[in-house]
């Protein structure tokens, strides 16, 4: 028996899903990356899934014209699950950055580098270590749940579990880290220093030592073959009873065997009764056409110190910018000549990386949690989904 037919134009691509049954193997709850991932290697072993959202993409945003991400920023060049499904653009290199520090400004490639000359080449060190058990981690991520691959290798559990001020003081880093990195950890992280744990001050350090690139996300590519499967609506409710869930949404009630959590931590948690999770953090985002003062036309990408009202501006090289601030809304005449507000968002909340709280994925009784809430990243949310999948496949 029929049940509906829906059509939905979101973000540029046409829905289109039509269900015969209520009933399904699995359901997945979120159409973010990891949702997606999930969904994608479900469908490459033809298994029967629905995938329930309300949007296609998530924390992936872009503009309404799709040029511009507002979301993910960049993707590393060792991203290979998610450059199947991006196109790359610019690669951005680290003679773009400008800093901000009050009222110092400065590139990278300067004397004042020549001062914390040492400590740049002891935390490359440290990072190519870093990078070998993290790419391995990512493997193994495939197969086991992130927080037991992260137990598992004594490295990268020290580093989850030490701050990362403790970090810095122990490898004698704090001058090179409060003149530059924290800057860029800022930018990327939203958070500082004192916030975040060790294991993710290195991660967001690797495009150090790692090409990233501008990009955009055709989501057309990823979800064309399972288009079919995809109901645009909001999950309200998440029951076990009777040997399989109640799913209800807005418009339905759904009923599965297995059950894929892929939303953000402070939607799921309370789904699959997770007591705590890692502090998240938030960030507001303008997108601003405008004329550039001295102060910003150095460079393509602007660094701030997290005392300041401001985290990071991108020139999007047309006439535009992104503009991302923490708190209190920036004075535009600071920055530009005159500016317009094309767009704006609140990222509420923009990651959960600060912390020492690792999540079990496997929530028992055929109920998988997948996404960004212990490591963030584009590639590391992807993989939990391959995870999510390859667990409901290997239990047939």
């Amino acid at each position: 028996m029929r049940v509906s037919i829906s059509k939905k134009l979101i973000g540029g691509v046409l829905i289109t899903s039509t269900m015969t049954a209520k009933i399904f193997d699995t359901i997945i709850v979120g159409a973010g990356i990891s949702g997606l991932a999930c969904a994608k290697r479900l469908q490459e072993y033809d298994e029967d899934f629905l995938l329930i959202s309300e949007n296609i993409g998530g924390r992936i945003l872009t503009s309404e014209d799709g040029a511009v991400n507002y979301g993910a920023f960049f993707v590393c060049s060792d991203y290979y699950h998610v450059l199947q499904y991006v196109t790359l653009h610019s690669r951005i290199k680290l003679s773009d950055f400008c800093f901000h520090d009050n009222d110092d400004i400065y590139v990278l490639f300067e004397p004042k580098l020549l001062a914390y000359s040492f400590q740049f080449m002891k935390i490359l060190k440290i990072l190519y270590k870093f990078r070998k058990a993290f790419r391995l981690f990512r493997k193994t991520s495939e197969t086991i749940s992130q927080k037991k691959a992260i137990e598992s290798d004594p490295f990268l559990h020290e580093l989850y579990m030490k701050n990362a001020i403790d970090f810095v003081k122990e490898h004698k880093l704090q001058a090179g880290t409060d003149v530059y990195l924290s800057k860029g950890l800022y930018s990327t992280t939203f958070s500082t220093i004192k916030e975040m744990n060790a294991f993710s001050f290195l991660q967001f350090l690797l495009p150090l030592i790692t090409p990233i690139y501008a990009f955009t996300f055709e989501k057309e590519k990823m979800i064309e073959s399972f288009r079919d499967k995809i109901v645009l609506d909001c999950v309200t409710e998440v029951q076990f009873e009777n040997g399989r869930y109640k799913i209800k949404s807005n418009d339905n009630i759904f009923y599965a065997k297995n059950v894929v959590l892929a939303t953000e931590i402070s939607t799921s948690q309370h789904f699959a009764d997770v007591k705590k999770t890692n502090k998240p953090v938030s960030n507001h985002m303008l997108h601003i056409k405008g004329v550039p003062k001295d102060i910003i036309a150095r460079k393509k990408y602007q660094l701030f110190s997290s005392g300041g009202d401001v985290q990071a501006i991108a020139d999007l090289q047309n006439g535009t910018y992104l503009f991302y601030y923490k708190h209190k809304h920036p004075l535009m005449e600071k920055y530009f000549f005159k500016s317009q507000v094309i767009d704006s968002h609140f990222w509420d909340p923009a990651g959960t990386i600060n912390g020492h709280t690792l999540i079990e994925s496997n929530r028992g009784n055929n109920m998988y949690l997948i996404g960004d809430f212990n490591v963030a990243g584009l590639e590391e949310s992807y993989i939990t989904g391959i995870y999510g999948a390859n667990q409901i496949i290997q239990s047939h």
